[in-house]
């Protein structure tokens, strides 16, 4: 991609997005509405694995010394600069349930005794939760889940009101997955503090279309990944840990990689100082080379651009799913929307079915208890307009279709 000068946000989404689309090789190939479940992969991404598989090649096991050690380094350290986070305070692992994992483990030996509760929604992913409950099980913690009761969002006060002198922490969503409701974590951290409590926040789908600055938000630690927004494929989720809580921390589900000197191979466990910290095995060095076309993509566009168009355009969908009577199941407030639009409609498995075989790309959740069959639809900073009207034709015709 060619940099604008400064290489930070100069790319007018607008005039230059033909140019930005040349990078997505996937969208010559369909209409690309899922970014909620897997961003579109950059070419650069195809250079970068090159450089992976070339290092080897030449290098030998001499690429741990040369540049693959400190990789996991430098790809937190671009994950940081979104996060608003410093150099050297995101920890970069394989997947995002092992960054909970690790965040958990830092209190398997919390010293007050009272302390006990976790306060979650049932609107959390579901890996977090079999994650927090299973280790609350065998830790003794009791999980206090927080019902959505079949609405989009909670109100901020419900789960604020849960907050207590007994609660250890409060592991919740910065995004809910399926709604894409942004939660108001300012506050819900605001009264952890209070409380005594630290805050988890599961952030997966916020990085790369929602602003965060995880100093303003005033949390503990915050989980996400470039799976999704952030273009960068599996892999690659990522933990940042409060500094000036994390130097007084220790990971109790560690190994090698997190000790201070990892090639003395000592007995005995000295932890690292810095993100290394919270490591634990070998990395996986290929998906943190996948992770760098993205996050570079992610820096010039710039994410105030990304967030205004992201808003415009799930705006357009809400308008033309209201248009046709569906069922909405995301916000439609402005600061409560995240990037997806949630979307409950007559025979969405069918309407899902038709959609692929016209290569567009949605995303299907069966319903559960009561809950209907939904389509999320997740336009990204390269979207076009003429996408989302494409879609909504090809709905009707679908339903027009003899299939109905």
């Amino acid at each position: 991609m060619n940099k604008k000068p400064d290489g930070k946000g100069n790319f007018n989404l607008e005039k230059d997005l033909p140019e930005i689309r040349e990078e997505f090789p996937v969208l010559k190939e369909c209409t690309y509405l899922i970014s909620n479940s897997l961003g579109a992969v950059p070419k650069d991404t195809c250079v970068e694995l090159s450089k992976y598989y070339l290092m080897w090649t030449q290098e030998g096991v001499s690429a741990w010394e040369k540049e693959w050690w400190d990789l996991s380094g430098e790809v937190g350290n671009q994950v940081a600069e979104i996060l608003g986070a410093g150099n050297d305070e995101v920890t970069m692992m394989p997947h995002a349930t092992q960054c909970h994992w690790v965040a958990l483990s830092t209190q398997f030996r919390n010293p007050d005794k009272e302390r006990r509760k976790i306060v979650m929604t049932d609107h959390d992913f579901p890996s977090i939760l079999y994650a927090v409950s299973r280790i609350s099980e065998f830790i003794g913690w009791e999980v206090d889940l927080v019902k959505s009761e079949g609405k989009a969002g909670i109100p901020v006060e419900k789960i604020r009101e849960r907050i207590d002198e007994k609660t250890l922490m409060v592991a919740t969503s910065h995004v809910y997955f399926k709604s894409a409701y942004i939660q108001d974590i300012s506050r819900i951290s605001q009264k952890a503090r209070e409380m005594g409590a630290l805050t988890l926040i599961d952030g997966y789908h916020a990085p790369g279309t929602v602003p965060v600055n995880v100093k303003d938000l005033g949390i503990d630690f915050y989980v996400g990944g470039c799976l999704k927004w952030l273009c960068g494929g599996p892999g690659n989720a990522f933990l940042y840990v409060r500094p000036q809580l994390a130097s007084s921390l220790e990971p109790y589900l560690t190994g090698w990689v997190a000790h201070e000197e990892p090639f003395s191979f000592k007995l005995s466990m000295d932890y690292a100082n810095g993100s290394y910290k919270f490591m634990s095995g070998t990395p996986p060095v290929p998906s943190l080379y996948t992770a760098k076309a993205g996050l570079g993509i992610i820096r010039e566009v710039g994410i105030s651009q990304i967030r205004k168009k992201s808003l415009r355009q799930t705006e357009m969908i809400i308008k033309a799913a209201k248009n046709r009577g569906f069922q909405l199941f995301s916000p439609e407030k402005e600061r409560f929307r995240g990037g997806a639009v949630s979307l409950g409609l007559p025979e969405a498995s069918k309407v899902y079915q038709g959609l692929e075989r016209k290569q567009i790309k949605v995303d299907f959740r069966p319903g559960k208890d009561k809950d209907p069959d939904v389509l999320r639809i997740a336009p990204h900073f390269y979207t076009t307009d003429e996408e989302i009207e494409y879609l909504f034709k090809e709905i009707d015709t679908i339903y027009r279709s003899s299939e109905f």
